[in-house]
């Protein structure tokens, strides 16, 4: 099992899928056992912890391909080994800085006293006062000065250094137990005048220096011991560590496996152009291992869905990204990702045409994603719209809002309104068209000849919709049409009748039974809905153009106010800073309003002819998006 587990780790595209949920039978999933524990997480842990007492970062792991000898016992023997050292050099540390504190509190107090004319026999010597001698924070002694003002007790300050005093406190003896409990509420650290006095001995105050100095030298040696430990074993250690992290991750994938007496299974998703090649491995590596593949179409289990794998050329696969906020494809849906990339390109451009201001857009989304601001994929769609604005810029002949600088390769948004309007039309009318096709596409696929032809968004519903567009087209420009006008109206009817009678048709002239059944007024009610949103989500096209002329106005709007404030004092510094922050406003708020209104483009009048989502996107375990340090806290003094 570890060597299936790891191939399938190491081959960057297994999703583990838990056993349970595919088995039927209870009996039989009563049975089923599964590893809960993760026996390379601590040994994880315990390994990092070399680098920690070294006083370094543990690196980074990477995927190896473990050794067959490699066991569980032999890492956990390895780690064990190394950490048993550290411990123990990390124990007689403690000790020792335990002691060096000690006797530098007690050379403090010899100095201090000596200073006063005294010395530590005075103190071991007292009968009606007990002394109290301490370090805190320089800021907890001054709560214990206030504090001690009102109680039975002297506190003088020997001496502060980094942070830290030193103090000397005498209290009468009913009022010792006191004392010390006011002490530790300030987080004091006492020395006991017994210690002190047993460290002291018959030794000097030179004497006292020199052992300073000795345990001091200890105390360093220890500290680089750690790092001498690492340095001479570090190509040992780091492979060792990812060898154990490779393993901690294919334990993490065991823990959807199921053991049912000596039969361990392990089941889950791969993609099906890696398929032929994991089998070959399985065969070499695991020979006494059974692959068996089930097809979706196959899958008789229910409350499974799917995962979804999107793969995309490097342009159209930044904007996965914008489907993704809408929903991911399920499984065997159409990916809408490539004609995303082109739309939402073609409505930004149209809306925000213009030379500098797309450039502008352009240079920002550069900057924004060097500096890591935005991801790799937003950067893509922002400088593919700001690209798109500059060829509409051309198209549209504008410059920062200025026409008339460059001539227009097509037509004036200004000079053009009529035609720009009816072009946004236009471009409404075939985005329509296209999801209806999709549509189609979609219901072909499922083998819903019913809906393919006769739905409202199928066949029937495209003609009907076209066939509107048409006589809507020819009333506005006014083109007479030969013959009486009736007869221009009975295919729509016709069309109408057929979307309204959609599952009798199915029933009699393709002998299908409808998969969905739908009460009659609430399909009713669907197909008139369908039809009015015909007009509504054409009209919502009209923004296209609406916008356009927006961003035109946005721009002279600039231009008028830059032009009134240059004749005042400093105008020349006011027109300039007003076309910055002018355009910069332009770019960034009108920026993001066309965007959003893309957004609404793409998700309600485009998707909505064809597509569902509902997906769930494809998971494979990696080696990355876990760390373990980061929620295990070991600290090696």
């Amino acid at each position: 099992m570890e060597k299936v587990a790891s191939l399938m780790v190491l081959s960057g595209g297994f999703q583990p899928l838990p056993l349970d949920i595919l088995l039927k039978d209870k009996t039989i999933r009563s049975k089923i056992t599964s590893t809960s524990d993760n026996p390379y997480d601590e040994l994880l842990v315990k390994l990092a912890s070399i680098w920690q007492a070294a006083g370094e970062k543990p690196p980074i792991p990477v995927p190896i391909q473990v050794s067959p000898r490699f066991s569980l016992e032999i890492a956990s023997m390895q780690v064990n080994s190394a950490v048993r050292r550290l411990e123990l050099w990390s124990s007689k540390k403690e000790e020792l800085v335990e002691k060096l504190e000690k006797l530098e509190a007690l050379l403090f107090l010899m100095r201090a006293l000596k200073e006063r004319g005294l010395n530590l026999k005075d103190l071991f010597d007292t009968k009606y006062l007990v002394p109290l001698f301490a370090k805190t924070s320089s800021e907890n002694f001054r709560r214990l000065l206030d504090s001690s003002e009102e109680a039975p007790l002297y506190i003088e300050s020997l001496l502060s250094r980094g942070g830290n005093t030193w103090f000397l406190g005498l209290t009468v003896p009913g009022y010792a137990e006191g004392s010390q409990k006011l002490l530790d509420s300030l987080y004091c650290k006492r020395f006991h005048m017994e210690d002190l006095q047993q460290e002291l001995g018959e030794n000097s105050e030179d004497s006292i220096v020199k052992r300073i100095d000795n345990l001091k030298r200890a105390i360093n040696g220890l500290e680089k011991a750690s790092s001498r430990l690492l340095d001479r074993n570090r190509e040992f250690f780091v492979k060792l560590y990812s060898s154990i992290y490779t393993m901690q991750r294919v334990y993490e994938l065991c823990r959807g496996r199921g053991e049912l007496k000596d039969l361990y299974i392990l089941s889950g998703w791969i993609p099906e152009d890696i398929l032929e090649r994991v089998r070959s491995d399985l065969e070499k590596m695991a020979p006494q291992t059974v692959m068996h593949v089930e097809e979706i179409k196959a899958m008789p289990y229910s409350g499974i869905k799917v995962p979804t794998l999107l793969k995309n050329l490097p342009l159209v696969s930044a904007f996965q990204e914008i489907v993704a906020l809408y929903s991911l494809p399920s499984y065997g849906e159409i990916d809408p990702s490539f004609f995303v990339a082109v739309t939402f390109c073609l409505f930004f451009g149209f809306m925000f045409g213009d030379v500098g201001h797309g450039l502008m857009l352009f240079l920002i989304a550069v900057f924004l994603q060097k500096r890591k601001v935005a991801s790799r994929s937003m950067g893509i769609v922002l400088k593919s719209a700001g690209a798109s604005s500059v060829l509409f810029g051309f198209l549209y002949g504008s410059v920062f809002g200025v026409e008339g600088i460059i001539h227009p390769l097509w037509i004036s948004p200004m000079e053009d309104m009529g035609d720009l309007l009816a072009f946004s039309i236009g471009i409404g009318v075939s985005i329509m068209t296209l999801g209806m096709t999709l549509n189609m596409i979609t219901q072909y696929r499922a083998r819903d000849f019913g809906r393919l032809l006769f739905d409202g968004r199928g066949l029937a519903g495209t003609f009907l919709y076209l066939s509107l567009a048409a006589l809507g087209y020819a009333t506005l420009k006014g083109i007479v049409l030969p013959g009486p006008k009736w007869v221009y109206w009975v295919l729509p009817v016709l069309l109408f009748v057929v979307i309204l009678l959609r599952d009798i048709l199915a029933r009699v002239v393709l002998r299908e039974r409808s998969k969905e059944k739908e009460k009659l007024g609430l399909y009713v009610f669907e197909v008139f809905h369908n039809l009015l949103s015909f007009m509504s989500n054409t009209a919502s096209f009209v923004r296209l153009a609406a916008f356009a002329l927006n961003h035109v106005g946005l721009s002279l709007a600039v231009m008028m106010l830059s032009d009134m404030v240059r004749n005042l004092p400093g105008g020349w510094i006011l027109k300039g800073t007003l076309l910055v922050v002018g355009n910069l406003l332009i770019v960034g708020l009108e920026g993001l309003i066309v965007f959003i209104q893309t957004l609404r483009l793409e998700y309600y009048e485009f998707f909505g002819k064809f597509y569902r989502g509902e997906g769930r996107a494809f998971r494979p375990v990696t080696f990355e998006g876990k760390d373990l340090l980061r929620n295990t806290r070991r600290t090696i003094k």
